[in-house]
């Protein structure tokens, strides 16, 4: 998927992902960095590599689901994540509301782009990570009011599905409209923390050029 700006009243407004990745904990990521640097391995060309199989295998995924053309990658880990989303999807038996649609939610100020909705009121996010994580469910917790406010669809529940990269590494999780609503709400203390870490940074900058004034 290329990238998308998303704008609210033709201003350009942060991704979920790009709140979350602000205040994601660091602490995996240092000790995935610190393992890769043992092995010989840049940090930044693996984490551009792990974004190019989470890309390729949505863009994958969403062919399948509306029955268009595709011709798979080389990349036998992209082709390892497709194959158990096939192997999944074929199992159910879900009526497809929308695939891949971007949002943008006017009240709080960002965007973003769903993966699936079905039977009406479910969503449905994938994931090539390797666990679960927290920040998941806050994403799908952001999404879901941003699709209730734009589109006026009732969001009840969502599946998260986690095609992992080793063999055997799937993992499905359901969330309740609940859990979603509580995902909703710790995102709104980042989403105000994202502005004012903007703020305080302009703040620090003018008072470090006033002092050498």
């Amino acid at each position: 998927m290329s990238h998308i700006d998303y704008k609210v009243d033709g201003k350009k407004v942060p991704s979920v992902t790009t709140i979350l990745g602000r205040y994601k904990n660091a602490t995996g990521l240092l000790i995935w960095s610190n393992k890769l640097g043992l092995e010989g391995k840049s940090y930044h060309t693996e984490l551009n590599k792990a974004g190019d199989i989470g890309t390729d295998f949505h863009e994958l995924a969403e062919k399948h689901i509306t029955d268009e053309y595709y011709e798979l990658p080389d990349d036998p880990v992209v082709q390892e994540c497709f194959n158990k989303f096939k192997d999944w999807w074929t199992e159910q038996e879900y009526e497809v509301t929308f695939t891949e649609k971007s949002f943008c939610c006017r009240k709080y100020k960002y965007g973003g782009t769903a993966d699936l909705l079905v039977n009406g009121d479910t969503l449905v996010d994938f994931k090539t990570s390797k666990q679960v994580y927290d920040d998941h469910l806050v994403q799908l917790g952001a999404y879901k009011f941003m699709i209730e406010e734009q589109d006026g669809i009732e969001i009840n529940k969502a599946i998260l599905a986690r095609f992992g990269k080793e063999t055997d590494d799937f993992e499905i999780r359901n969330f309740t409209k609940s859990d979603l609503n509580k995902g909703f709400r710790y995102f709104k203390v980042l989403r105000e923390a994202f502005d004012l870490d903007k703020e305080v940074s302009k703040l620090t900058r003018k008072a470090k050029k006033n002092d050498n004034i």
